[in-house]
């Protein structure tokens, strides 16, 4: 990679820079109002609702969800803080959102629904023409997934964040640019894993046609940071695991209770992934290491360790998390640039094609390649109504 930044570097590099989510340029000493709307306020959304209203300039005017007390709960944090009742939706049915993607006095959505009402919400915002922060995963089905990039190439003006809050921190992103500009030397094997604790979150998390299962509703986390690094599709992945571990009696229950795959990249790059929910206390916890020929990189520790010296390099900027991603998502719709974001749609696709390889492989029982995965015709999530 060439040493010289890129426009999309010096924009987020700015965005992160600038206080009051103003790019220094323009000179304003307030940022322009933006009137958001939210779908979706349960655990999620509502942790997502709190951190926007730290942000100056944005104004909640809608609330939308089919569970009044989620509903109930929204209106009450934003009239404390904002000190003016929003629009409350989703008494209406499922598709009541649709309402707000008509209307002129709303700027931007972010949404945090089930993982099944994803894509066809994206879809929905995307043809609408309006702003969105979406939560992670951006699909859970490959059909979901093409009907996303299809909506995409028709409306290219849309800024899209998608909920990888990990990308906001700036320590990591110059670690990320330190090994693709070759200081660890040629990428030879990742090290990844995420050990939970032993337990169900239940709902729908239970239902695989729900949530994807695990490698797509939380593993993404991962499968993003292996993206932003390689900007490479695994060729093959293989994966063993199983069910039925937790909750063995529970008929309802259809995820996988821990599993580990092995993906090849075309360049030789392997990369090792594990994930459970079997853990007791002492054997949780995680790891996103890539090791190279000169050295290795711990991308969510922020920091490089090179081979000869033995010296640890740390990533230089800023921290960020969801408050940060937040922000720079508000950014890039104040400016109209779809290409400001950390974590755009290209992010979300190709995380979910690492976590629908690794389903596949699970399902098949054997190896597959992702020619495989691309030719796959396995629908659409039920849009059932989900708390």
């Amino acid at each position: 990679m060439s040493e010289r930044m890129g426009r999309r570097e010096f924009l987020r590099s700015a965005s992160a820079a600038v206080a009051f989510g103003v790019l220094a340029s323009r000179g304003d000493t307030q940022p322009k109002e933006l009137r958001c709307a939210f779908i979706g306020v349960g655990g999620r959304g509502t942790s997502l609702l709190r951190e926007t209203m730290k942000l100056p300039g944005i104004q909640i005017v809608a609330v939308c969800d089919i569970n009044q007390q989620n509903r109930d709960r929204a209106v009450a944090i934003v009239q404390e803080a904002q000190k003016h009742r929003p629009n409350v939706l989703g008494d209406k049915g499922v598709f009541h959102y649709r309402d707000l993607l008509a209307r002129d006095d709303v700027d931007c959505l972010v949404i945090a629904t089930p993982c099944n009402w994803h894509a066809t919400m994206y879809v929905d915002a995307l043809n609408a023409g309006k702003h969105f922060y979406g939560e992670k995963p951006i699909a859970i089905t490959m059909n979901e997934t093409r009907a996303i990039l299809e909506a995409r190439k028709k409306n290219p003006k849309v800024v899209v964040q998608i909920g990888f809050q990990w990308g906001a921190h700036q320590g990591r992103a110059d670690v990320v640019k330190k090994v693709q500009n070759g200081m660890i030397g040629d990428l030879l094997e990742g090290r990844f894993h995420r050990y939970n604790s032993w337990g169900s979150l239940g709902r729908w998390f239970n239902k695989r046609e729900l949530s994807g299962d695990w490698m797509l509703e939380q593993a993404v986390h991962e499968f993003n940071l292996m993206w932003w690094v390689t900007k490479r599709h695994p060729a093959t992945a293989y994966a063993v695991g199983q069910r039925n571990v937790i909750e063995p009696n529970n008929p309802d229950r259809n995820v996988t209770d821990y599993y580990t795959a092995v993906l090849e990249y075309p360049n030789g790059l392997v990369v090792h992934y594990s994930h459970g929910w079997i853990s007791p206390s002492g054997f949780t916890g995680m790891a996103t290491h890539f090791i190279g020929t000169k050295g290795a990189v711990d991308l969510l520790g922020a920091y490089i360790v090179l081979r000869e010296k033995g010296e640890r390099i740390s990533g230089e900027g800023q921290p960020g998390d969801t408050l940060e991603h937040l922000q720079n998502f508000f950014e890039a719709v104040r400016a109209g640039d779809p290409n400001m974001v950390y974590c755009g749609i290209d992010n979300g696709v190709a995380a979910s094609y690492v976590g629908l390889l690794i389903r596949l492989s699970l399902d098949r029982k054997r190896q597959v390649t992702f020619d495989e995965l691309m030719q796959l015709d396995d629908g659409w999530s039920p849009l059932v109504p989900t708390d």
